[in-house]
């Protein structure tokens, strides 16, 4: 059924051309952004810190305009090609060796209300398109959302972690000797991060790396 979705979104570009998210100019053929938002997006390079629990972290560029309308496009607006254009902006940041030999690359999960409603988790498709430039199976089964939590958006950070507290537990796929990479869209404060390690931490999991297609900024 997902070839068949993609397949009929690929046809419909076709017809229907998709204007930039950035600029409102014509996209580029498969892409949610022109060549010349997609080259600003990626012009601002990002240093975020490891969140607590994290062994290592890597990020694609600084949040700009651009690459905000693309994070908000996938996860309020039902595009799903958006993911494509943000794991293109990351791809160059991320070190050729950060994903160690026999880690899983786990999506950070929603609860099954939101993914009802939203109709698919953006960090899942993240991870896919990671998955297929690391060489990394993805494993959606290692983690999940337990509690439904309020909107992070205008949360500071000590809310953050206070909103996010037990939200996370292992699922039925999880085994303890598989390193993790963590994916997910943007790194803010690193709250969701750290609350997913602590979940994969406590159960025995050896190590936990991150990978964030936008970085935020300082907190």
């Amino acid at each position: 059924m997902r070839f068949v979705a993609e397949a009929g979104s690929w046809l419909a570009s076709f017809v229907f051309p998709r204007v930039c998210a950035g600029c409102g100019r014509m996209a580029d053929r498969g892409a949610e952004l022109c060549g010349r938002c997609f080259a600003s997006a990626s012009a601002t390079p990002s240093h975020p810190t490891a969140p607590p629990g994290i062994d290592s972290v890597a990020c694609g560029p600084l949040v700009g305009d651009a690459a905000r309308a693309l994070v908000h496009g996938l996860k309020y607006e039902g595009h799903r090609r958006a993911a494509f254009d943000l794991v293109r902006l990351a791809a160059p940041s991320i070190p050729n060796d950060f994903c160690p030999v026999g880690c899983v690359l786990v999506p950070v999960p929603v609860h099954p209300h939101r993914r009802r409603e939203r109709g698919y988790n953006q960090s899942a498709l993240l991870a896919r398109h990671w998955s297929r430039i690391l060489s990394r199976e993805v494993r959606e089964d290692f983690l999940v959302r337990r509690t439904d939590t309020r909107t992070q958006t205008k949360l500071d950070a000590d809310k953050r972690r206070e909103n996010l507290a037990g939200a996370f537990s292992v699922g039925k796929g999880f085994r303890k000797d598989v390193p993790v990479v963590l994916v997910d869209d943007v790194l803010t404060t690193g709250s969701t991060l750290s609350a997913c390690a602590s979940a994969l931490l406590a159960a025995g999991c050896p190590e936990v790396r991150a990978i964030c297609v936008l970085w935020a900024g300082e907190a």
